[in-house]
C-alpha cells in the first residue's frame, strides 16, 4: 500500500471514489471503480508520477478496492470513510451515448477531510456531485500548485427517478482562479456557449482550456500558445468512461515536468487510449508504450491560430 513518504507530490487529485455499474450493448458488468480520483491519478501513475488521493467513500468501497488502488502506487492514506454509502452511479450506453442515473451519494468533503493533504506541484479537483464545496475549491487554488478543474460534478442536476442531467455552473468565480480547465464537449457548451473564439475563451479565466471531444480528439485553448487540435489515437473503443480524467491526469504531470503545451496533450491522448480499449480502469500503458503512442499522436497535431 502506498504511503506518505514524499516531501512533495507531483499530483493530488480529489473529489469522491466512485462505484459504476455500467451496462454496454445489453451487457451488464461487475461494478467498476470510477471517478477521476481512480482514472486521474493511474493516468498519471502510468508516467511513474508520485500521486496523492482526498476522497470520502462509505463501508459499502470494500478494503480490496482501496488496497488495489494503493498497490499501483498511489497515496490513499487521505481516502476517509463514513458511515454513508459510497456515490454510484448506473450507466448505460445507447449508440454512444452516455445515460446515467444517481444509486447512491457519500457526503461531501469538509475543510478537516483535506486539512493534513500534502504539497503537490499540481492539483486536480473532479468533483462528481457537488462533493466539493466551491468555498473549499477556491482555497485549494490558493495553494502553491497548478491547479486544475473537471466542474463535471458543478454541471450536474439530479431527477426524481436518480437521472443525471446537464445543469448550470451557479458561481463562475471559481473559473477565474484556475490555471487548467478539463471540459467534454458538451460541458464547454453549458460553461462557454457554442461560439469559442479566443476573445470568448479569455474571458472564461484559466491559462489552458481542454476540450475533450472523445473520437474527434481534444481541442486545447492557451493564453499564451493558441488553439491546438489533438488527435485521438485509432483503436478499438470498449469503454470510453475514464478516458478524459486519465488524459488530464497525464496531461498535468507532463505539462509540469517539461512545460511543453502540445506534447503534454499528446501524452494525455495516448494515455487515454488505452484506458478505452479495456472495461474499467484495467489499462493504462506503459511509459514506453505511452511515448510510442505519443510520437504518432504529436505528428498529427494540428496548430489551428495563435
Amino acid at each position: 500500500m502506498a504511503t506518505g513518504s514524499h516531501s512533495m507530490y507531483d499530483l493530488a487529485v480529489i473529489g469522491h471514489l466512485v462505484l459504476d455499474y455500467i451496462s454496454r450493448d445489453g451487457k451488464q458488468y461487475a461494478p467498476q471503480m470510477g471517478s477521476p480520483c481512480v482514472y486521474a491519478s493511474l493516468g498519471a501513475r502510468a508516467l511513474d508520477a508520485s500521486v496523492v488521493v482526498a476522497s470520502k467513500v462509505g463501508h459499502d468501497y470494500g478494503e480490496g478496492r482501496l488496497c488495489w488502488l494503493g498497490s499501483r502506487g498511489v497515496n490513499i492514506e487521505h481516502v476517509r470513510e463514513c458511515n454513508s454509502q459510497t456515490t454510484a452511479f448506473k450507466i448505460k450506453y445507447v449508440n454512444g451515448r452516455r445515460f446515467m442515473w444517481l444509486a447512491s451519494k457519500c457526503t461531501p468533503l469538509t475543510r478537516r477531510d483535506l486539512s493534513e493533504l500534502p504539497e503537490s506541484s499540481a492539483v486536480h479537483m473532479g468533483p462528481i456531485l457537488d462533493e466539493i464545496p466551491l468555498s473549499i475549491a477556491m482555497t485549494l487554488t490558493r495553494r502553491n500548485s497548478v491547479t486544475c478543474l473537471d466542474p463535471q460534478g458543478y454541471l450536474r442536476r439530479v431527477l426524481r427517478d436518480g437521472e443525471i442531467r446537464r445543469s448550470s455552473l451557479r458561481n463562475h468565480v471559481l473559473l477565474k482562479h484556475l490555471d487548467v480547465l478539463k471540459v467534454s464537449e458538451d460541458e464547454a457548451s453549458a460553461l462557454i456557449g457554442r461560439s469559442r473564439t479566443s476573445h470568448k475563451l479569455n474571458s472564461v479565466g484559466p491559462e489552458v482550456i481542454l476540450i475533450t471531444k472523445g473520437k474527434a480528439g481534444t481541442l486545447i485553448w492557451s493564453k499564451d500558445r493558441g488553439v491546438f487540435r489533438i488527435p485521438a489515437y485509432k483503436t478499438r473503443v470498449r469503454d470510453p468512461t475514464g478516458a478524459g480524467d486519465a488524459f488530464v491526469g497525464a496531461f498535468l504531470v507532463t505539462w509540469i515536468r517539461t512545460g511543453d503545451l502540445p506534447w503534454s496533450a499528446a501524452i494525455g491522448s495516448a494515455v487515454a487510449s488505452f484506458v478505452v480499449e479495456k472495461v474499467g480502469p484495467a489499462n493504462f500503458g506503459t511509459s514506453k508504450q505511452v511515448e510510442k503512442r505519443a510520437k504518432t499522436i504529436f505528428d498529427g497535431i494540428i496548430r489551428l491560430h495563435k
